[in-house]
């Protein structure tokens, strides 16, 4: 068994990950970073003594390593050319279709985002409450509200951070059309409009963190929104 788990939506890939690492009988973990395949073949080879069926898990193989570096070949060919083995890897991001196809006896879970959130994150902008709300609402029918606040003030941040890329690590790995985009979309705020949002997110996140918040969460991101 090859299983490949990735994905954007990072809570539920690691949530169905975990329910796989809790059916197995015996298992070893190697963090993907770095890993050679000298190390990664000793494992693999690895018996156990009791007679069960050891898996590896293998976190953050192909995300935190060059693809065509001697060490994931070599370990990709290994695994092509061995269909018994057991190996469940989980990557923290959402892998190229390529990039899934490498492996190429893997079953493969991908959880993403629905691409209402995307549209509802790229229209925050001032003066589009109304398109905003209504996109809030279409995106909470599938979406945790929790969840859905937490990418509302990761998308404030990262527009106030982009002018400081050497700062915030997922600035870093953005692509440069990425970064342009988000730059666009924080000179459509302003600076001081923009700052006044993030303080109020803040406020609002501390609320909620220390249960003073004076109304729902859903109702209160509807009044952030209207105030935009």
């Amino acid at each position: 068994m090859i299983l490949l788990v990735n994905g954007n939506d990072i809570a539920s890939s690691r949530n169905f990950y975990f329910e796989e690492k809790n059916k197995l009988a015996e298992s070893i973990l190697l963090e993907g970073e770095g890993l050679t395949f000298d190390l990664f073949f000793q494992n693999a080879e690895n018996k156990s003594l009791f007679g069960n069926e050891v898996t590896l898990l293998v976190e953050n193989f192909f995300s935190k390593n060059k693809t065509n570096s001697i060490d994931v070949k070599r370990t990709v060919e290994y695994i092509n050319n061995n269909k018994d083995l057991n190996i469940v890897f989980w990557e923290a991001v959402e892998l190229s279709k390529p990039a899934q196809a490498i492996l190429k006896n893997a079953t493969v879970k991908t959880f993403s985002f629905p691409q209402v959130l995307f549209t509802f994150l790229d229209s925050l902008r001032h003066g589009n409450s109304e398109t905003l709300i209504n996109l809030f609402h279409e995106l909470k029918q599938g979406m945790e509200v929790e969840l859905i606040f937490f990418m509302l003030v990761r998308q404030f941040r990262l527009m106030l951070g982009q002018e400081g890329v050497d700062k915030i690590d997922e600035l870093k790995r953005m692509a440069p059309w990425q970064l342009a985009k988000l730059q666009k979309q924080a000179k459509q705020f302003g600076g001081e409009k923009l700052k006044s949002a993030y303080q109020k997110l803040f406020e609002l996140d501390l609320a909620l963190k220390t249960g003073k918040i004076p109304y729902s969460l859903e109702r209160s991101i509807d009044f952030f929104l209207a105030d935009l």
